[in-house]
């Protein structure tokens, strides 16, 4: 039993340590893509796990990231309605990352999704 507290609690030092890599929009945008073009079979795809949990993922650090700037006294990126007022399109997301040049899609979703908001809620 010793042994076993060791090992688990070094599972969890490594899942702390090494943080869930972050998708660019080059791999996002094709996966997001085929399940807004899938319909009602969305539900089955493959994609659809991925690109919801880089969505989650996205938006609660989005979050976090504004309530830490109104904290440090600082302004925001951008000044969204509060949670669950907005209204969220995913085609009009979509629209906003085809907008990026395809050299420049290597970037994180949560960035292009900062600038998604800044356009969408200027403070």
């Amino acid at each position: 039993m010793k042994q076993s507290v060791p090992i688990f609690s070094s599972a969890i030092l490594l899942a702390i340590a090494v943080p869930a890599s972050a998708m660019p929009v080059s791999e996002f945008l094709p996966q997001a893509d085929k399940l807004v073009n899938a319909g009602m079979g969305a539900m089955f795809s493959k994609h659809r796990k991925p690109v919801m949990a880089e969505m989650k993922k996205v938006t609660k650090g989005y979050r976090s990231d504004i309530l830490a700037a109104r904290a440090a006294g600082k302004t925001p990126s951008s000044c969204p309605p509060p949670k669950g007022k907005g209204k969220l399109n995913a085609k009009e997301f979509l629209a906003h990352l085809k907008t990026i040049p395809v050299a420049r899609r290597n970037m994180e979703v949560k960035t292009a999704f900062h600038g998604f908001m800044k356009t969408k809620y200027p403070c």
